[in-house]
């Protein structure tokens, strides 16, 4: 009979103490104890602060890593990067119209716009000819759920469609689409490249983010007739202010 009372309760204190020790890590990142950029106290060393198990400590670091709070760094630890879990916008792909925009839950909100010509850096990010001229629009990408900057956009099109800017809804429509309707240039040809990299310096303030920090950048290109390149857009990501998701299945051959 003791067994059968004992075993129980014994579960549900194993399956809550990863839940009980997360919380109180989370509260001492929130105050202060743990500041951003420092470490957590090693496994073992929690272990023997909570009296438990690996598995326990591990599960509750789990928790701190999926809120955002947390990146665990082989041969370094658990490094803590926010005090409090980030903001997250998920962008789900179901359709080629889908991938070519981004959620109509966010909007441009213009910082800039300028005449630009492509050195050979830039020229290498666009894929484009050195010393060609492009029309630059500098934007924040913003949720109108959350406060904080999503990323940070720019958006390269010929001269000849700088007009785009002017435009009432051109925060809200992408640009392709708008240069569509005014100057009847239509992809034949799109490409999605996506890529880790440190946060620019020049884009942490804007985006309240640290320098160095990790970041997502999603290159977007955009061709038309003859192969000619129209439109490069440049969206940068913080680390956990963004998720990128695609769903694809398998097609079944008709029977014959």
């Amino acid at each position: 009979m003791a067994v059968t009372t004992l075993a129980p309760k014994t579960k549900h204190r194993t399956s809550t103490r990863y839940r009980d020790i997360a919380a109180e890590l989370q509260k001492e990142i929130r105050l202060g104890t743990y500041a951003v950029g420092k470490l957590l106290p090693t496994e073992t060393e929690l272990m023997a602060r909570y009296s438990a198990s690996r598995q326990t400590v591990r599960e509750a670091l789990r928790i701190l890593l999926e809120q955002g709070l947390i990146i665990r760094r082989a041969g370094l630890g658990s490094v803590v990067i926010a005090a409090e879990p980030p903001v997250l916008f998920t962008h789900s792909v179901k359709s080629l119209n889908e991938w070519l925009r981004y959620s109509n839950e966010t909007y441009r909100q213009v910082v800039r716009s300028s005449e630009i010509v492509a050195d050979r850096k830039l020229a290498g990010m666009l894929k484009c000819e050195l010393g060609k001229r492009w029309f630059l629009i500098e934007a924040i990408r913003r949720s109108d759920e959350f406060a904080a900057p999503l990323g940070w956009t720019e958006i390269y099109v010929l001269r000849k469609f700088a007009g785009v800017v002017k435009r009432r809804d051109h925060g809200r429509t992408p640009v392709h689409e708008q240069i569509a309707k005014m100057y009847g240039e239509t992809i034949e040809y799109a490409q999605l490249e996506v890529f880790a990299r440190g946060l620019p310096t020049k884009l942490a303030k804007p985006l309240q983010a640290k320098p160095g920090s990790p970041a997502l950048t999603m290159v977007r290109r955009y061709y038309g007739l003859r192969e000619e390149l129209f439109e490069v857009t440049v969206t940068t990501h913080p680390e956990g202010r963004y998720i990128y998701t695609m769903d694809m299945q398998r097609s079944l051959r008709p029977a014959p």
